[in-house]
């Protein structure tokens, strides 16, 4: 018998969806011509890290960050990025449209408080299935703001 896990992928706001494609090609015209020009190894090698850098790693954050429950933690992907939040430490959840670095690729979102006086903002698509899914998980749980 198979247990499913409830996952949660992330609002995607329309303005990030633009913004890594935009950097990532103005960085490689940036970096292009010199390369070119050069011809040098060193410098095909810097506009490489610098593709890597502008283009793959957000397309990996837009294809890869959702939000996970198991039995007794809340696991969160983001890209090459990972967060395993024990569910017995989650104190409260409340909205939240802080601009601080996250997993969530939405200004719609949720602060999730856990631990001693840690947090980490999230952006489910579905974002009132997921509170209810927390306080399924986590009855203690205190819900703010909602």
């Amino acid at each position: 018998m198979t247990h499913t896990r409830p996952v949660f992928f992330s609002r995607v706001d329309g303005w990030i969806l633009a913004i890594g494609p935009v950097t990532g090609l103005a960085a490689v015209g940036m970096a292009l011509p010199p390369a070119l020009r050069s011809g040098a190894t060193a410098e095909v090698a810097v506009l490489g890290i610098v593709l890597a850098s502008t283009l793959i790693l957000p397309i990996w954050l837009l294809l890869d960050t959702h939000y996970t429950f198991t039995a007794d933690t809340l696991r969160v992907q983001c890209g090459p990025f990972c967060w395993r939040i024990a569910l017995a430490e989650v104190t409260e959840v409340s909205p939240s449209r802080s601009w601080v670095s996250s997993p969530a690729l939405s200004l719609d979102r949720l602060r999730i408080r856990y631990g001693r006086g840690r947090s980490i903002l999230l952006s489910p698509r579905e974002k009132q299935r997921f509170v209810e899914q927390l306080r399924q998980q986590c009855p203690h749980v205190l819900v703010t703001g909602f």
